[in-house]
């Protein structure tokens, strides 16, 4: 699918109005940093054609919508979704940072994910949420979160399909368990991965502990 040219009388229909996400690149033909990433462009325009409309403005020729958005360097990203900006990008970025600014930023194409605030709510109201830590296990001992249990990700499919309730994933950073997270939830598990991870639990001051500290407890 080749990227979309859009114009000043055409922006409001192909963008504001379009039933998807669409990422419009401010341009000019003058721009070299622009020519360089357009072959990007339409590579990501092929791979997410069935998600995510790519469209170009060229601003000397659409000055009304370069200025409305206050475009003032090109080449300038800007993903629109329900009608509003939602992110924006800066320069011929290569293509690994495209992808992760998409994956990131579209909606229906990020991770499920939770935030710390919402399962603190979670667990103090008793809902049968089930933690698991993805981590190395011998990280997993050093310190996990309070009642998490060591998941082996390549055994992940399999205790997901034992639980009875939503699964939260927990790894270090919150990386390695988005990805997780987003696989799983396409095979229709109700997963969530722990925004920010171990360290931003720690972050928030809540507590963690270490498996000999959690069967002293017992």
């Amino acid at each position: 699918m080749a990227t979309l040219t859009v114009t000043d009388d055409t922006f409001d229909q192909e963008v504001l109005g379009a039933d998807r996400p669409v990422l419009v690149d401010f341009w000019a033909t003058w721009c070299a940093p622009c020519r360089m990433v357009a072959p990007v462009l339409e590579e990501l325009s092929d791979e997410y054609a069935d998600t995510v409309t790519i469209a170009k403005v060229d601003v000397d020729r659409s000055p009304m919508v370069a200025q409305r958005y206050g475009i003032r360097s090109i080449p300038t990203l800007v993903l629109f979704e329900d009608g509003e900006p939602k992110q924006a990008v800066q320069g011929a970025l290569p293509k690994p940072q495209l992808v992760e600014f998409l994956e990131r930023s579209v909606s229906r194409l990020a991770p499920p994910t939770i935030t710390v605030e919402e399962l603190v709510g979670l667990l103090r109201a008793e809902e049968p949420v089930l933690l698991l830590d993805v981590r190395a296990e011998s990280d997993y001992h050093r310190a996990h979160l309070p009642k998490a249990r060591h998941a082996d990700p390549d055994a992940l499919a399999d205790r997901l399909a034992e639980a009875s309730g939503p699964v939260v994933l927990v790894c270090r950073s919150g990386a390695d368990s988005e990805a997780l997270a987003k696989t799983h939830a396409q095979s229709g598990h109700d997963v969530r991965a722990l925004q920010g991870g171990l360290l931003e639990w720690q972050g928030a001051g809540h507590d963690t502990f270490s498996t000999d500290e959690e069967r002293a407890q017992k």
